[in-house]
C-alpha cells in the first residue's frame, strides 16, 4: 500500500510504510508531534489491515477526528478523508487505491449513452416483469442421503 497522510498543517507528511505506526508526543512513537500540546504522549496508531487504513485512538484527551466526526475507538479511512490528531490535520492519500465503485440503485432509471450517441434508458423492473422461477421442490426423495429443507411435512 503506497499511501501517506498528507499534512494540512505545518508538520511533515506521514508515509505509511509500516503495518503499524504509533503517533504522539512521546519520543518512543514512530511519528513524534512535539509542536502541539493538544497531542497526547501516545495519541493514536495507524494500522494497515487487509489493505485498508485503520486509525485507533489510544485514550487521548483531545481525541481523533475523521472528516470532523470524533472517533470513539477506531475507524477505517478512505482516500480523501481528513484526519485530525489533536489540532494537527492530515489528508489520507493513496494513489494505489482503486476508484470506489459507484452506488447503483435498481430503483431509479439508468441512462446509458451508446457509441452512436443514442441514449438508452433502463427503467426499474416491477415484480410482474420478473420471469417465473421453476419449482425446484422434490416430490419424493429416493436417496436416503438427501435431507429435504424448508418443508415441515
Amino acid at each position: 500500500m503506497a499511501a501517506q497522510l498528507e499534512s494540512l498543517t505545518d508538520v511533515p507528511s506521514i508515509t505509511l510504510d509500516k503495518p503499524v505506526i504509533f503517533i504522539g508526543r512521546d519520543s518512543e512513537c514512530d511519528v513524534v508531534l512535539t509542536d502541539s500540546r493538544r497531542v497526547s504522549r501516545k495519541h493514536c496508531c495507524l494500522a494497515i489491515v487487509n489493505d485498508q487504513l485503520v486509525v485507533r485512538d489510544l485514550g487521548s484527551m483531545n481525541g481523533i477526528y475523521i472528516n470532523g466526526q470524533r472517533v470513539e475507538r477506531s475507524r477505517k479511512m478512505r482516500p480523501g478523508d481528513e484526519l485530525a490528531i489533536g489540532d494537527v490535520r492530515f489528508r489520507f492519500v493513496n494513489e494505489d487505491a482503486a476508484a470506489p465503485e459507484p452506488d447503483i440503485s435498481q430503483d431509479i432509471p439508468v441512462a446509458v449513452s451508446e457509441p452512436d450517441g443514442e441514449l438508452l434508458v433502463a427503467e426499474p423492473a416491477s415484480v410482474s416483469d420478473l420471469p417465473e422461477l421453476p419449482d425446484l421442490r422434490v416430490a419424493e426423495i429416493d436417496d436416503g442421503d438427501v435431507i429435504p429443507l424448508g418443508d415441515d411435512d
